[in-house]
């Protein structure tokens, strides 16, 4: 019996230890430390334990520590069990939820990552030579994407000019029109401008993101009308709920994530003390459609890929994407980092760092920093979340691959590494037409699983990192992951001496590349 180790509905296992209630103060108010081991194998999770045990017990002296320096000492009044055990299955249940929302959109996303060429050319009116499933499935998500802009436009309408588009503008608009779309009862704050505004400037969400959520407050605005945040009750969410259900264009995940994006705005909201509880909380969509999961690529997959003609050959596709098509999946293997993460490098960003070795000597290592730092250019950097931000050394592949010599010899030394991507789209992305680029050269390249994308290059970095065995706290200041729990609320980001160590650690058995 393991009795740290529990495993959470999605297979992973995590390390999970109590706090003393006494303690909870000084760990910013958890209940537990709680951390990802990033193993779905029992036996090799249970590895693991022991050095999670000693750093436990560790953050737990430093509590002890803090709470005895503490004058005076908070007082904290015991809550009666029966409110501990209904805190507890509530929590367990909000990270049930938030862990199904975020496999179905990583899926959502996938699916939209691989149809988007086809969608492009249906909007546009051009024939394409895709399966006729492809066809239609792209021909869906087109039609759910134009009927929540014109619900959005609707509503923007309506809250202008304070009366409805006449009939002949909205019969054939896709989202139903409410009479009371602007009642304006009350003297509060509105979903899809105030909490908005509010959430994203806590949040800070990409541009694409926020957009998202505005679009979703449009639509609960034109479904069940426009008010004071503090007027919309249960009831309005439960038949908002209710009208996503009824149509047949939305799929059990599509109405799942509209009311997830209500519920984290009006959560926000109460945080806030704006509204005075989330009166969506407990308003859920189960789910028995499953999509298809994101997964790694296996060493065939990647020797298939870089035996292909852009990396064996040299050739470049049409689109002026530039050497970023050679230079992007090799940086998502070796680094770990999101797509627009490498897409979006300056020329200094790609630069040499100083750090103490282990035998106490002076060494330097080529980094590249992530950031969303401003700089002249009028198109500024976009990063996930405040984690994000961060300098990881390039791992030594990259180097032997000539990385650097590529960027050193640039033209434009004040300009980007890939100058030839522009940006496209709501949320002004530089990568998009490469992903979708990537999602047709992998099939030519004999890569048909559909659950295999660009996206595949970062689950396939954390799988080879962990079989490297570099600590999951390192692999987060990899990938530009937040911290999960009390714990990672303690001490700084792994040193660089630490994190060179790691990466060059870190391998692909079998991979044959240049």
């Amino acid at each position: 019996m393991c009795s740290y180790l529990h495993r959470a509905p999605n297979g992973v296992y995590y390390f999970r230890m109590g706090i003393p209630a006494d303690l909870r103060p000084f760990m910013a108010g958890k209940r537990e430390i709680k951390r990802s081991l990033g193993l779905k194998d029992r036996e090799a999770a249970k590895a693991l334990i022991p050095d999670m045990t000693k750093t436990a017990h560790a953050l737990l002296k430093q509590a002890e520590r803090d709470k005895a320096a503490a004058e005076p000492a908070p007082v904290i009044a015991p809550k009666p069990a029966s409110q501990i055990e209904r805190e507890r299955k509530r929590w367990e249940a909000e990270q049930l939820q938030a862990e199904l929302v975020a496999d179905d959109l990583f899926a959502s996303d996938s699916e939209i990552e691989r149809l988007e060429p086809i969608m492009d050319a249906l909007a546009a009116g051009i024939e394409t030579d895709a399966s006729p499933a492809d066809v239609a499935r792209a021909g869906k998500l087109l039609v759910g994407h134009e009927r929540e802009n014109a619900g959005a436009l609707i509503a923007s309408m309506q809250a202008r000019y304070g009366k409805p588009a006449r009939a002949s503008e909205s019969r054939n608009q896709a989202v139903e029109y409410n009479p009371n779309a602007t009642a304006n009862e009350g003297k509060g704050k509105y979903l899809d401008t105030d909490i908005l505004d509010g959430w994203a400037a806590e949040r800070k969400p990409s541009p694409r993101g926020k957009d998202a959520y505005w679009r979703d407050a449009k639509l609960f605005n034109s479904m069940m009308g426009r008010k004071s945040v503090e007027l919309i009750t249960k009831a309005d969410v439960m038949a908002y709920k209710r009208k996503l259900i009824a149509d047949p264009a939305r799929s059990q995940v599509n109405v799942r994530d509209r009311l997830a994006y209500l519920r984290t705005l009006l959560e926000w909201a109460a945080q806030e003390d704006i509204v005075p509880v989330n009166v969506a909380r407990d308003v859920k969509m189960a789910v028995t459609e499953r999509g298809e999961k994101r997964k790694d690529f296996s060493t065939d997959d990647l020797n298939a890929l870089f035996a292909g003609p852009v990396h064996a050959k040299g050739e470049r596709p049409k689109g002026g994407y530039g050497e970023a098509v050679y230079w992007l999946p090799l940086l998502a293997l070796f680094m770990g980092a999101r797509r627009e993460e490498i897409g979006q490098l300056r020329v200094h960003d790609v630069k040499p760092v100083a750090y103490i070795d282990d035998d106490d000597k002076r060494q330097e290592v080529w980094c590249i920093d992530i950031t969303d730092t401003p700089d002249d250019d009028a198109l500024p950097n976009q990063i996930k979340n405040e984690a994000s931000n961060r300098l990881v050394p390039l791992h030594p592949k990259l180097i032997e691959l000539g990385f650097i010599d590529y960027v050193q010899k640039l033209p434009d030394q004040t300009g980007r590494v890939f100058p030839g991507l522009k940006a496209v789209g709501i949320g002004k992305k530089l990568t998009d037409k490469v992903g979708q680029w990537f999602s047709r050269y992998k099939r030519d390249c004999g890569i048909e699983d559909k659950a295999k994308v660009f996206h595949s290059f970062r689950h396939t970095w954390k799988t080879h990192a962990v079989d490297a065995g570099i600590p999951e706290r390192v692999c987060r200041q990899f990938q530009g992951h937040e911290g999960k729990d009390a714990a990672d609320k303690y001490g700084a980001a792994p040193s660089m001496r630490v994190m060179v160590a790691a990466i060059a650690s870190y391998r692909v058995p079998g991979l044959r590349i240049g």
